[in-house]
């Protein structure tokens, strides 16, 4: 049995196998030897998949069915090589002991791995939200650009690294836990194609959504409207209702917790600066 740990926003995955795992992406960097027994056991095994007839939530990346009274996700391959909704894997938990049956021809891969797990609601039972994001570190402290595709979070992070030399973390996503006086908030393995992966934490400045616009101001959100761009950042399985309620209550957390803030920004210099004196850093 080859065991190998993972600790993601302090919370550690087991992953073990009979065969070795390869490493790849940015899952070498989270690598921990975990102290005490872990948050979650996966145990990979090589073998045909629970057989199913028709999926009853999901997309055609991910999808559920109910069998027997268990929850069973299937991952399918998403290359061109393979039929459409041709699954790979499928996960079988119960509690934080999970099964995941690989039925692949070629060498397991760790990003193989945790794709096919329900990471972001796994996470979210550990009242850690991940949000989609660019998350940047200034000095001690973290900030996330927050928002919908194409308004600027990637750009605004980077002016930031240029500008005010700040360390972009992750360029895509961004773990949230509540702590003692806030929250914290972690890299995680999953940047998308930024490419821009860290093994870092910080404490949680401010949650920025940047809006493209032809000059440069930025205002306090309230409460709800945090909330309502919070929950819509959320990663989590829209399908599954106990998952849906733990996103819920981790956008609330963070809507009363954490400063939100709208920036209607240009993209050169004078964004940072507006942000930057409206955060007093």
């Amino acid at each position: 049995m080859i065991s190998s740990d993972y600790l993601f926003g302090g919370s550690c995955f087991r992953v073990e196998s009979d065969e070795p795992i390869e490493e790849s992406g940015f899952y070498p960097l989270f690598r921990s030897e975990c102290t005490g027994e872990p948050d979650f056991r996966i145990r990979v095994l090589r073998a045909q998949l629970p057989s199913y007839q028709d999926h009853s939530s999901g997309t055609e990346h991910h999808f559920r069915i109910k069998r027997d009274g268990a929850e069973l996700t299937y991952t399918c391959f998403s290359d061109n090589l393979h039929k459409e909704r041709t699954p790979y894997a499928c996960e079988v938990r119960r509690g934080s002991d999970i099964t995941l049956f690989v039925d692949y021809d070629q060498p397991l891969w760790d990003t193989m791995i945790f794709d096919a797990l329900s990471f972001p609601d796994m996470m979210l039972e550990r009242s850690a939200a991940i949000i989609h994001s660019s998350f940047i570190g200034a000095g001690p402290e973290g900030i996330l650009f927050a928002g919908s595709k194409g308004q600027g979070k990637s750009t605004q992070a980077e002016l930031w690294r240029r500008y005010k030399n700040a360390l972009i973390i992750n360029g895509d996503r961004a773990l949230v836990r509540p702590d003692e006086t806030g929250f914290s908030v972690f890299g995680i393995p999953f940047c998308g194609s930024s490419k821009e992966c860290l093994n870092e934490n910080r404490k949680l400045k401010a949650v920025v959504f940047p809006e493209k616009g032809t000059e440069n101001r930025m205002e306090r959100l309230g409460e709800f409207e945090s909330f309502k761009k919070i929950i819509g950042c959320i990663s989590y399985t829209k399908t599954d209702p106990d998952a849906q309620e733990k996103a819920v209550a981790a956008a609330e957390r963070i809507a009363l917790g954490a400063p939100c803030f709208r920036l209607i920004c240009t993209p050169d210099e004078r964004a940072v600066g507006i942000a930057a004196g409206c955060l007093g850093i």
